[in-house]
């Protein structure tokens, strides 16, 4: 009975300093580092029997290579790393499974010895493996909340809480896919802050900020439901109005003109008067994004000549 006792010790030492080491990582659990690291060790031991039993048992603790970590130098990245780290996860579900199966086979190769003590430590080291795999589960949900989270925070300007430019170049490149070469009504408008500089001069930049909330919030409020407000950068925003006439069109921009210039925006007790000019221009057959940009930002500057506070269209 020495021998078996020798035996298990030799064994629940080699899988104490196996979770041990796992521990020490400071990363989500990965249970795959276990099977490495104790069928490593328990085929560097001096017993025969325990090398024996890595020769004949190791197909059960293995695992394919897989990309596991969370990379964070970018989202689909990320996305990615974690459908690998589901899988490695999901190969060691099965693998429990199995070895619940062909670690009883043990007992039939070694009648010899009295291996229900051994058995019993491998039953041990099993709910151990099942404890990391459902704290595994519990990781992957946290990590796919997290990055969904953090997916949406990135859509969004934090100032202002408009979509911002990397969205805008994302939605307006699937909408001229979409279209292909078909006749649509749709209309890019391009908004900007009349004398914004002279704001943030006068009030400081703090003021500015707020004026860029409110006009952000001023311009949705304007747009019918589900119409985007992109942030393009400064004081500059874009609208895309799809399925809509130029008539609609340009009422919606009077409208946000308008509204602009007849609200008030109080700070610190200063009446802060704020108007906008704007560019409307009609989608052509054949219009790239960087070519509505263009004609939207021509209008724009002719609007910026006729003296502000108001828009002009060019579709040619």
């Amino acid at each position: 009975m020495t021998k078996n006792n020798n035996i298990v010790e030799q064994i629940t030492s080699i899988g104490e300093s196996s979770f041990s080491k796992l521990k020490e990582l400071s990363i989500p659990p990965y249970p795959k580092y276990y099977y490495d690291t104790f069928m490593d060790e328990l085929a560097h031991t001096n017993n025969p029997i325990l090398i024996d039993l890595s020769k004949k048992y190791s197909y059960l603790f293995s695992i394919s290579e897989a990309e596991d970590s969370i990379n964070h130098i970018s989202f689909e990245l990320a996305k990615s790393s974690l459908k690998e780290f589901e899988k490695s996860n999901q190969t060691l579900k099965q693998i429990s499974d199995k070895s619940f199966v062909d670690i009883g086979a043990i007992k039939k190769d070694y009648d010899r010895v009295h291996t229900q003590d051994i058995i019993n430590t491998f039953d041990s080291f099993q709910g151990q493996i099942l404890n990391e795999l459902k704290n595994a589960d519990e990781t992957i949900t946290k990590l796919k909340l997290e990055i969904e989270r953090l997916e949406r925070e990135s859509h969004i300007d934090p100032l202002t809480k408009a979509y911002n430019r990397r969205v805008f170049t994302k939605d307006i490149s699937d909408i001229l896919d979409a279209v292909g070469d078909k006749d649509v009504e749709m209309f890019l408008i391009l908004i900007d802050a009349d004398d914004f500089k002279k704001i943030n001069d006068s009030y400081g930049h703090i003021a500015g900020d707020k004026t860029l909330i409110y006009l952000t919030k001023l311009i949705q409020s304007s747009l019918r439901k589900g119409v985007k407000v992109y942030r393009y950068g400064g004081e500059e925003f874009i609208i895309i109005l799809n399925r809509t006439t130029l008539e609609e069109a340009q009422k919606s921009v009077n409208r946000i003109i308008t509204e602009t210039s007849e609200s008030k925006l109080l700070y610190k007790g200063h009446n802060i008067h704020l108007t906008i000019s704007a560019g409307i221009t009609c989608y052509k057959k054949g219009d790239t994004p960087e070519m509505l940009i263009d004609r939207a930002d021509s209008a724009l500057y002719d609007a910026k000549a006729a003296g502000k506070n108001c828009f002009k269209v060019k579709c040619k």
